[in-house]
């Protein structure tokens, strides 16, 4: 195999990579559920109610 070759396979194999890892990660993603996500979100909204409460406070 010529060097030629060899970078091109190289670029091949190294493109091929991000591949396996973008569907690991929507793996990843499909695994974070629907109550997680709405735990997460019911969290976020807590968080900014108290810190309006306290924002009202100091006005």
């Amino acid at each position: 195999m010529s060097k030629k070759q060899q970078k091109k396979a190289v670029v091949k194999t190294a493109a091929a990579k991000p591949e396996k890892s973008a569907i690991a990660e929507a793996a990843t993603s499909l695994a974070f559920g629907f109550d997680e996500m709405l735990g997460e979100l019911e969290a976020i909204i807590v968080e900014a109610e108290v810190r309006l409460e306290q924002e009202a406070r100091l006005a």
